[in-house]
């Protein structure tokens, strides 16, 4: 194997992606037909795909890989939790977190991104609202499985609990939750949000990885569960009036 092979899988490994201009040796590496070559053997060994963007290329775990994908222990630790959070959190983080996606990439058509911030008080009340609507269209459905009890069970753990106060870490409240769902999103961990002046903000990588997601029909599949959620709970209610 070329050792510029070896140098760009390292510079990937170290940070998940090598770009044009912060790293133009390794780019020049890369461009080579035989290291592209030697790379796609061992992203198929590791189970890992690799995808260009612009001037970055990202290195990417797929569900067969069993070295870089996240359990339960993996999130305790990047949201400095420990034992101290229950698993039914955890779960509502995994839930908020595909919403919090959703209220920036459900558009229509190549480019999905409908906005370039929330604050956070806008996506707790936000979410405040899902929450509610699923438990309304969850209740008026009993034979409804797709987003039945699961999902209700998990709005009304969000909805149990109290605001508290927007510099939080407590996970018994609604900003304790976000706060420490942050924490995981920043640089040091995800580098998929960040948060400037109290308003989130997807990262440059959440961008750029937003298409090969969208390939994978992953958001299209999270946006219409989302909207049918909310569609169906609206019905409810017209109905009752």
């Amino acid at each position: 194997m070329k050792k510029q092979t070896v140098d760009v899988f390292h510079a990937l490994m170290k940070k998940g992606w090598i770009d044009r201009e912060e790293n133009p040796e390794i780019w020049r590496y890369w461009e080579d037909l035989e290291v592209q070559e030697e790379m796609d053997v061992l992203k198929e060994g590791l189970g890992m795909e690799t995808m260009r963007s612009g001037d970055r290329l990202y290195l990417l775990p797929t569900q067969d890989n069993d070295l870089f994908l996240k359990n339960n222990v993996d999130f305790r630790r990047d949201i400095s939790a420990d034992n101290e959070i229950r698993n039914r959190d955890i779960y509502l983080m995994n839930y908020f977190s595909i919403y919090l996606i959703y209220v920036f990439y459900h558009g229509e058509g190549s480019d999905p991104k409908c906005r370039e911030f929330i604050t956070k008080e806008e996506i707790v009340r936000a979410f405040s609202d899902h929450c509610r609507a699923c438990v309304s269209g969850g209740a008026a459905q009993e034979g409804q499985t797709d987003y039945g009890d699961n999902f209700v069970q998990l709005a009304n753990a969000w909805l149990s609990k109290t605001e508290g106060g927007q510099d939080s870490r407590r996970f018994v409240e609604k900003y304790g939750i976000l706060n420490r769902l942050l924490v995981k999103f920043n640089s040091e961990h995800d580098d998929l949000f960040h948060v400037e002046s109290g308003q989130i903000r997807p990262t440059r990588k959440l961008d750029d990885l937003i298409p090969y997601f969208l390939r994978k029909d992953r958001i299209a599949e999270i946006q219409s569960w989302i909207s049918e959620v909310n569609a169906d709970a609206a019905d409810h209610e017209n109905t009752d009036c």
